[in-house]
């Protein structure tokens, strides 16, 4: 008996060992793509590429522009956001069949048909975006009023790529970089306009006309617009702008000493709860113009240091982190101050675009090239965010997209015939298959 235990015991222990061999076939990791194929179809995305953009002078080629821009926009949205991480694709052929492609470009193919484009195409992807966006939110007919959220970022580039510039660049100092200003749909989350610049501007460079191309754009049926800004948008000009235009802002001011001392002067705070306190002071935009600077202060915790050492402000015992807001609303000061908070979700639309789609990658020495790519990243930004409230039925609460692709695209699958028709076999034990199915209903 001791001796039969003994041989299962290592029976079991040689059945326990695992040998690698590649010789599995019809596999694929992108069994979920199929979602993003309905999708598509559904809005005749391709059909809509095909329409809108248009690359003058391009040679015969076996990809179509819409197809290469389809083939692209998987690739961000599968998280491969590197042509040359694209690559895995043209190897899949299960994932070409889910996806409804005959191939895949190699990585020297999308090199040269960015190095090839001009600005114009850039443009003409943007329009299309919009033109969507107008679509999917039927012409914002449910929308009375519209905050729009402005921001920007800095993309270092390690080369030298055409119009890249030396600036502001707070984690690769001395280096050239870009610096994209971008504008959301506070309400919804969408992108709505954007524009590449060079690195050595400043963040309220080009902000103005940015910002009129975007309001010229809005639908006349929203009669109040709101912006909101950090302190890289504060400038009199701007806010003179603001005002000939009867548009509600809220724009962070940045700490300058004329503005401490303004802070210094104030002697009366009205205590909010959570060791916050809110004042307010005047500021003389003109003779004819006044605004109100909404002062918030919170004092900081024990064994902390503020969050900016600002030279007037901190001669007293106790220590605060400040923040100027400054408004032309009605709004009381810490409703005004709470309302600008919630811009903070466009930080997050930006690191949605950085560690989502690859925001921060800069394909193509050519400028015109890194700009059309920026737009059509933008694109696949919006794609998802439709597809979240379409497909997944996430309205207020919407999940990063790295967790979609975990949880509904990167689903093991092998691609078998019976029948005269091909079937994808998922993963049976898929710990997330309820919620793919339910995916599925929504978009067939």
């Amino acid at each position: 008996m001791k001796n039969n235990i003994s041989q299962k015991k290592e029976i079991s222990k040689q059945k326990a060992e695992v040998k690698e061999e590649f010789s599995g076939k019809n596999l694929t990791r992108f069994g979920g793509a199929g979602l993003i194929r309905r999708f598509f179809k559904r809005h005749e995305i391709e059909g809509r590429i095909e329409e809108s953009v248009r690359v003058e002078g391009r040679r015969d080629s076996k990809y179509s522009v819409g197809g290469m821009i389809m083939r692209l926009l998987y690739g961000m949205l599968l998280g491969y956001s590197r042509p040359s991480h694209m690559e895995t694709f043209s190897a899949d052929k299960v994932f070409q069949k889910i996806a409804g492609f005959v191939d895949f470009p190699v990585q020297s193919t999308i090199s040269r048909f960015f190095s090839s484009l001009k600005v114009k195409v850039a443009l003409q992807i943007s329009i299309l975006n919009f033109n969507l966006l107008i679509r999917f939110r039927d012409g914002f007919k449910a929308f009375k009023d519209i905050t729009l959220d402005m921001d920007s970022h800095v993309t270092t580039v390690y080369g030298n790529q055409q119009r890249a510039g030396i600036g502001y660049n707070p984690k690769k100092k001395g280096r050239k970089s870009y610096h994209p200003l971008f504008c959301f749909i506070g309400e919804t989350r969408d992108y709505i306009g954007g524009l590449l610049r060079d690195g050595k501007h400043h963040t309220s460079h080009n902000a103005i006309p940015f910002l009129k191309g975007i309001i010229k754009k809005l639908p006349s049926h929203i009669k109040k617009i709101r912006v909101r800004a950090d302190s890289g948008f504060f400038s009199i000009d701007m806010l003179k702008f603001l005002i000939k235009q009867s548009i509600e802002f809220y724009i962070v001011v940045p700490m300058q000493p004329y503005v401490q001392r303004k802070i210094q002067c104030i002697t009366k705070w009205r205590y909010i709860g959570g060791g916050v306190e809110v004042s307010e002071c005047e500021f003389i935009v003109s003779k004819d113009i006044t605004l109100r600077m909404v002062v918030i202060r919170q004092k900081i915790r024990v064994g902390e240091t503020p969050k900016k050492q600002l030279k007037l402000l901190h001669v007293e015992g106790v220590l605060y982190d400040y923040q100027v807001i400054m408004t032309n609303s009605t709004l009381a000061s810490e409703e005004a101050w709470r309302f600008y908070n919630k811009r903070a979700c466009c930080e997050n639309f930006i690191k949605e675009g950085i560690y989502g789609f690859g925001l921060d990658n800069v394909i193509s020495h050519n400028y015109a090239g890194n700009y059309a790519y920026l737009e059509l990243l933008m694109f696949a930004y919006n794609l998802m965010n439709f597809f979240k409230e379409e497909v997944l039925n996430q309205e207020k609460i919407k999940n990063m997209i790295q967790g979609i692709r975990e949880r509904l695209f990167l689903i093991p699958g092998k691609l078998v015939s019976g029948c005269g028709r091909l079937i994808l076999k998922l993963e049976r034990t898929w710990f997330y298959r309820t919620e793919y199915e339910e995916a599925l209903a929504r978009v067939t």
